[in-house]
């Protein structure tokens, strides 16, 4: 999902119809997709200050 946003630059809208879903599954997707990637790159940061 988040691919063919950043990959091929569609819209939600555009997405809900090449994939068949309907929009309000494509935007829930989104987000919980964009959830994901933002806890595991929280998860994977150094931290601030080295000893």
């Amino acid at each position: 999902m988040l691919g063919l946003t950043y990959y091929e630059d569609l819209t939600q809208t555009q997405i809900a119809r090449r994939t068949g879903w309907p929009l309000g599954t494509v935007k829930s997707h989104a987000r919980r997709g964009l959830h994901q990637l933002r806890r595991r790159l929280q998860d994977d940061e150094p931290p601030e200050h080295y000893t």
